[in-house]
């Protein structure tokens, strides 16, 4: 049995727009101000004790053009996704797939010297927003997970997708999305057992009071 939820909900809008939004600014601010050289994944300085640039490099991008396409796909999240998590839910997959990205290149492709974008980021908060999609939707959760899974194999397998480079004139890490989105599988799991703890804890603390 899986939920039924109105279309119209999907689409309407919720509190946790507050965090997509800032997001959004945050990220538009750093591109304009030129600060993305200050917040940018930077192996050498990482060496050096700015810990924080494995986190910081996600919000950061090589250009408008990059910057409009994660945006893109924030939105969409953001539309299609939200209500499937409060803002605590949606930070933390954020936070582990950002931990993700930049742990793993670092530990795992020493030849990235730099690393800027969302995009690692975003793969986990598709995989979430897919798993939570079953829920609800399972012939587009599945759907959405398949597509992503096979868009990931041929990024190990192929490289880049066609085209992707040309539009951010840049070279995709592809690396990072698969990072992001173990990060994001491994978020959902972890507030799936979260989530189940807090029923449990309510159900008994029901139970006492009657």
């Amino acid at each position: 049995m899986h939920l039924e939820l109105p279309i119209k909900n999907r689409i309407s809008m919720q509190w946790n727009h507050a965090l997509w939004l800032f997001i959004l600014l945050l990220s538009a601010y750093l591109q304009a101000s030129g600060q993305v050289p200050n917040w940018r994944y930077d192996q050498a300085l990482i060496d050096n004790g700015h810990y924080w640039l494995l986190l910081s490099g996600n919000i950061v991008h090589l250009n408008w053009a990059h910057w409009g396409l994660n945006i893109a796909g924030l939105t969409i999240v953001a539309f299609f996704f939200s209500s499937y998590g409060s803002v605590f839910h949606w930070l933390f997959v954020i936070l582990v797939s950002a931990v993700f990205v930049g742990v793993g290149l670092y530990w795992f492709n020493p030849d990235v010297s730099t690393y800027v974008g969302l995009s690692g980021v975003l793969h986990g908060l598709f995989i979430y927003g897919g798993l939570r999609e079953i829920r609800v939707y399972p012939a587009s959760g599945y759907a959405l997970l398949f597509i992503l899974i096979g868009k990931l194999i041929w990024e190990v397998v192929y490289g880049a997708v066609p085209g992707s480079e040309e539009l951010t004139a840049g070279r995709v890490v592809t690396d990072a999305h698969l990072y992001g989105a173990i990060g994001g599988g491994l978020a959902a799991v972890l507030l799936s057992l979260f989530d189940q703890l807090v029923k449990v804890k309510n159900g008994q603390q029901d139970t006492e009071h009657d």
